[in-house]
């Protein structure tokens, strides 16, 4: 049976990293939990193979240490993300052009568009995110992204319980302001 320390399990993504960074291997096995299905739904999105997906998964957590020392991460989430796919454009552009009339991809590369707008939208979330301030944008993150309940904000912010509300509440409406200012940039 494999046994797995679960002392890590309670950290963050970013705290993770650095302890990964710091070569704490045990900060390996929890990243795989939160992220491996779906880092493997990436890449089937993009290589269109089961295998050849399982095959970037594996290879993006073996060489997750070594990426990790070679830079700070300050978002996780959206990090490794963007290294997958950029992975699987890599691997598909090593494979060269396929002629493949499947209508389902055809279907597919209809919501190419979608898919790069949203992932644009996603960005723009990050940046307006990172632009508020420091009390909203640290609430808002270990409330929405990390999915903290309002005490556990509390606890890893010393803000008092309605202080959190508050900048949940200020938060949501500054980050409306600031998307409806910009408008989806196409």
């Amino acid at each position: 049976m494999f046994l797995r320390n679960n002392t890590a399990a309670h950290l963050t993504d970013e705290e993770l990293a650095v302890q990964l960074r710091a070569g704490g291997r045990s900060a390996l096995g929890v990243l795989w939990d939160r992220y491996a299905h779906l880092l493997f739904g990436v890449a089937v999105k993009y290589l269109k193979d089961v295998e050849a997906s399982k095959d970037a998964v594996m290879g993006l957590f073996e060489e997750l240490p070594a990426l990790l020392g070679k830079q700070e991460v300050k978002s996780f989430r959206p990090w490794v993300h963007t290294v997958m796919r950029n992975r699987c454009l890599m691997a598909l552009r090593k494979a060269g052009p396929q002629v493949r009339m499947d209508p389902e991809l055809i279907e597919q590369e209809d919501l190419g568009d979608e898919t790069a707008l949203l992932e644009a939208s996603l960005q723009e979330l990050e940046a307006a995110i990172a632009r508020l301030p420091e009390g909203q944008e640290a609430c808002i993150r270990l409330f929405y992204l990390e999915r903290n309940n309002y005490q556990q904000v509390a606890e890893r912010t010393g803000y008092a319980v309605e202080q959190v509300r508050s900048h949940l509440q200020n938060g949501r409406r500054n980050l409306r302001n600031a998307l409806e200012r910009h408008g989806p940039q196409h």
